[in-house]
C-alpha cells in the first residue's frame, strides 16, 4: 500500500487519458466528484518531456505538484488535465519505483503509442481509497467498474 494522500498506481482506477468522455464514465460508475475536480496523468518520468513542463525537472512521484501541458500532445492527456486551465497534477513515475505499474505503462504504450494513463483514488465517493482486497471488491461490487485487477486475477462481473 501506498503512503500518503493519493492513489501511486497501487489503489487506482486507470483509464485511457486521449479519450475525455472517460471522466464522465468514471464519474458515473465510480466516482461521483465534481465536474471541476480533475483527476491525474500518471506516466513514467522518463516520458515526461512528451507531455510536461517541467524545465526545472522537479520530481513528482506523489502527485504534489501542477505542471503544464504541452499543447503539441495535450489530446493525449485531455481527461487527466484540469479542464480550466490545461494544467495537471502528474505522477512522474522514476525507473525501478514500481516495477509493476512501469510494466503496465510500458504495456499501454506498447498498445497506444502513448506512455500516460489516467489514475485517480480506488474508492466510491465519500469512502477512503481501498486498503485491502476486501475493500477493493466491495467497491468493484458497487460501481459500474467493468473489470478489476487484484494482484495476478482479472475479476469480471458476470453479464
Amino acid at each position: 500500500m501506498e503512503f500518503g494522500a493519493r492513489a501511486l498506481g497501487n489503489r487506482s482506477i486507470l483509464a485511457d487519458p486521449k479519450h475525455q468522455d472517460v471522466v464522465r464514465v468514471i464519474n458515473r460508475m465510480v466516482k461521483k466528484r465534481d465536474f471541476w475536480m480533475p483527476f491525474a496523468p500518471l506516466l513514467l518520468s522518463d516520458r515526461q518531456e512528451r507531455y510536461l513542463r517541467n524545465p526545472k525537472r522537479h520530481k513528482s512521484p506523489y502527485m504534489m505538484m501542477t505542471f503544464d501541458t504541452r499543447s503539441e500532445t495535450l489530446s493525449d492527456v485531455i481527461a487527466a488535465v484540469h479542464n480550466a486551465d490545461l494544467t495537471c497534477r502528474a505522477q512522474l513515475l522514476e525507473r525501478g519505483q514500481n516495477p509493476e505499474m512501469e510494466a503496465v505503462l510500458e504495456a499501454f504504450e506498447a498498445l497506444t503509442g502513448r506512455g500516460v494513463v489516467l489514475n485517480t483514488s480506488f474508492n466510491l465517493h465519500g469512502f477512503p481509497v481501498v486498503r485491502d482486497a476486501a475493500d477493493a471488491l466491495h467497491v468493484f461490487e458497487n460501481s459500474g467498474l467493468e473489470y478489476l485487477a487484484l494482484g495476478p486475477y482479472l475479476v469480471t462481473k458476470r453479464g
